[in-house]
């Protein structure tokens, strides 16, 4: 592959598609450098939905800067295409840590805490980030996490969001029309994570078994709660256990609504059980 876009990025290969774009490692040839970009499929380049929502997310991700969310250094809007160029992270999905064997704890801990991180910056410069996924949530081969995809980003100051994420990891309010969104709804998002990766896939799929979309609309929406991962028999600490079922709570008022919460508590617990410091 030859290709050469924008005049100075060299394309090298393909690295993931959807519906909507595409994304490649390529060469910067004016600063030397691999770059990762995000370009809007050519067929899609005239409807302005499909644009606009490429914008915005180029315009959320230079609004944070923080060591565990993917830098974006440029966008560049030319009459053929549209692309954001972001920093190149060689990594893999999280998704692949525990798609068959459950995380233990101890490891997990130390992802959790960078997640929490990239969340507190995310939230705040005022933005949801409204997919937070294990898709979504790269780890380099030094075990740095880096969040991205913030297509479906909002302001929380907006009152009127458009309904979307990854079905599983919506809470509730999430799956109302004109509820308020808050906070909360990445906190929920990251703690059905927490749940999976402790369990694995494989493991809450056992548990759970297959449930069609409107099926697991109408249980999220009831009032039965998760079963904590103690009940389930995991192997986890009380504490742990507790902390994640708050994060997972259906209701608003239950469940943390800021992120500082949530890591003054695990800070707390981490201390307990002494823990490695951040940054050690």
């Amino acid at each position: 592959m030859e290709e050469i876009v924008h005049g100075r990025y060299k394309l090298l290969r393909k690295l993931g598609s959807g519906g909507t774009g595409e994304v490649y490692k390529a060469l910067d040839l004016r600063l030397k450098r691999n770059v990762a970009i995000k370009r809007i499929l050519p067929e899609k380049r005239g409807k302005k939905r499909v644009l606009g929502r490429l914008q915005k997310e180029a315009e959320y991700l230079a609004m944070v800067e923080h060591t565990n969310v993917v830098l974006v250094h440029d966008i560049v809007d030319s009459r053929d295409t549209f692309s954001i160029i972001m920093e190149l992270v060689n990594g893999v999905p999280f998704i692949r840590a525990f798609r068959r064997r459950p995380m233990p704890e101890a490891q997990y801990l130390g992802y959790l805490r960078q997640i929490l991180a990239a969340l507190k910056a995310v939230h705040g410069v005022g933005l949801i980030h409204r997919d937070v996924n294990p898709k979504n949530i790269l780890v380099t081969r030094e075990g740095v996490v880096k969040l991205t995809d913030f297509g479906l980003s909002g302001l929380v100051k907006d009152t009127d969001h458009r309904m979307g994420g990854t079905l599983a990891y919506m809470p509730p309010e999430a799956m109302r029309k004109n509820s308020r969104l808050g906070f909360g709804l990445d906190i929920y998002s990251l703690g059905f994570l927490s749940y999976q990766a402790i369990l694995s896939l494989h493991g809450f799929k056992k548990l759970y078994g297959a449930k069609r979309p409107r099926d697991w609309i109408r249980w999220v929406l009831s009032s039965e709660p998760f079963k904590t991962l103690k009940e389930l028999g995991a192997p986890v600490s009380d504490d742990f256990s507790e902390l994640v079922a708050r994060m997972l709570a259906k209701d608003p008022k239950v469940r943390y609504q800021k992120v500082a919460q949530v890591q003054k508590d695990l800070d707390g617990y981490l201390e307990s059980i002494g823990y490695p410091a951040a940054g050690l």
